[in-house]
Parts: C-alpha cells; structure tokens; sequence
C-alpha cells in the first residue's frame, strides 16, 4: 500500500502543494484530475522521490520513503512516467533500454525475468 499524509511543497512563495493525501493499494490503479498548476506533477514528483517534500510523509508498505531519491524509490516498487518522453541523450539506445528494463525489474520482477533487454531491442 501506498500512503501519502498531508503532504506540502512550496517553490518561493508559491505553494504547490497543501496537505495532499492518497492512499493506494497494492493493485489498484489511482488517477489524478485538475487542471494546470493543481499540483499533480508536483504530488508524484514528491512520491517518487524526485522532490523532497517540506511537510508530510509518503509511505510503501509501511516503509517511509519521504525524500530517499528516485533511485532508492524505484527499487522499493514507486515508478512513474513523464509527460513527455525523453530519453537519456548521453546514453546508447541499448543503455536507455537498460535503465528501463532495470525499473520494470523493480516494479515487476516477474515480467523482467520473462524477457531481456535483447528481446526488448529485436522487438
């Protein structure tokens, strides 16, 4: 499960974020609607660990994982798409490939055992 408790993010003096909290369950698919500026980005940012957040708590599995970094995110299960794809520019495309095969063996270890990234590449 995935608790996230009152969390806040202020960028100057501009408050992104005010006392946002969600639970998830393992399993379940959650969307968030709003328009521009609402703080979406800002919320799963701060979930996945791309920003710490000022005030609160995010929590996988009862693990607190406030502000540990994408990397330590990402091997605990929290992954997450962008808005616009990008790829790593001073990566090879077989690198690119390995940094997402490396996630989806953090979030699905069963799907990455299935399939490697020379699979991947030929597909």
């Amino acid at each position: 499960m995935l608790s996230v408790e009152a969390v806040s993010k202020t960028f100057g003096g501009v408050q992104a974020l005010r006392s946002a909290s969600l639970t998830c369950e393992a399993g379940e698919i959650l969307g968030l609607i709003g328009p521009n500026g609402a703080g979406k980005s800002t919320l799963v940012n701060a979930i996945s660990g791309v920003l710490k957040p000022d005030s609160g708590s995010v929590r996988l599995a009862g693990e607190e994982i406030t502000g540990r970094g994408p990397e330590h995110c990402a091997r605990a299960g929290v992954g997450r798409t962008f808005q616009t794809i990008r790829l790593f520019k001073d990566l090879t495309v077989r690198q690119n490939v390995e940094v997402a095969h490396i996630t989806c063996r953090a979030v699905r270890p069963d799907a990455a055992k299935r399939i490697g990234v020379d699979q991947l590449l030929q597909q």
